[in-house]
């Protein structure tokens, strides 16, 4: 555990100051990742020009409260494991990480981890500019905070592991990230980024519950929001564990195989 703990201590670190390098750097990829906010802007004037001033329940400042709290946890999944992993193994820049005595998934998971402390507190200033302009209100239940940051950690895994495997398909294809936009508009669309996943069709919601992406973001805004309950935070929990544990397995299987076919010199 001494052992495990040094070194993930001194991986954080040196992860961390690389990123603080890159700050102003980070805030600019924030800011482009604006299409909750654009969503929020379209649905708050829609309300505001529906008969009652609400659509399907959700009034302007409910809007404003539901994509500003989807865009709040989407920057905390930000990962780009597979753009880094993807020109690593096609141009034999792997080599090297397979020298170390640790596996290079760690140092890019690390990596995104610290990425996520170099981004907050900018992020968080963002949210309370943004939720008093746009009159958005969180909930006030105290139990809802952490259940967020622990669905937003768990989500945050299960992305950066399949990201990850989309990175290894570049042992087998020569553009694995090709792949990476058809997922990405899956967990945007059933994830809630474009409109409410009750807003969807009934045999779309119903197919939506069987993946991970409703409860990655959709159901934290949910529970910011104030229009979700404990009990779903918990089924929530338990479906991105079971996928968490899919996701590890598949890694572990397609990094073997991979290598085995990993033919760059020094290899």
């Amino acid at each position: 555990m001494t052992w495990a703990w040094r070194r993930l201590r001194v991986l954080f670190s040196t992860q961390f100051a690389l990123m603080a390098e890159y700050r102003a750097e980070v805030i600019i990829w924030m800011l482009s990742g604006t299409l909750s906010l654009v969503m929020m802007l379209v649905w708050m004037a829609q309300a505001a020009a529906a008969p009652g001033g609400q659509v399907r329940g959700y009034s302007p400042a409910e809007f404003a409260t539901y994509f500003l709290a989807t865009w709040l946890v989407s920057q905390l999944m930000v990962v780009w494991v597979a753009h880094e992993l993807d020109p690593a193994i096609r141009q034999g820049q792997l080599s090297p990480w397979l020298l170390r005595p640790l596996d290079p998934f760690w140092s890019y998971f690390i990596g995104h981890v610290a990425e996520r402390f170099v981004r907050l507190p900018a992020l968080l200033a963002l949210v309370a500019l943004f939720a008093w302009l746009a009159g958005a209100q969180f909930t006030r239940e105290w139990w809802v905070y952490p259940a967020v940051v622990g669905l937003a950690a768990l989500g945050f895994t299960v992305r950066f592991l399949w990201e990850y495997l989309i990175g290894l398909l570049a042992f087998w294809t020569d553009s694995s990230t090709s792949f990476q936009e058809l997922v990405w508009l899956l967990y945007a669309a059933l994830g809630g980024m474009f409109a409410p996943l009750a807003f969807y069709p009934e045999w779309v919601q119903r197919v939506a519950v069987w993946t991970p992406f409703p409860y990655m973001l959709g159901l934290p805004a949910q529970l910011l929001s104030g229009k979700a309950t404990a009990e779903q935070a918990g089924q929530g929990a338990a479906v991105l564990l079971g996928w968490g544990v899919i996701f590890v397995l598949l890694r572990l299987w397609v990094w073997r195989a991979g290598l085995r076919r990993y033919g760059a010199v020094g290899a």
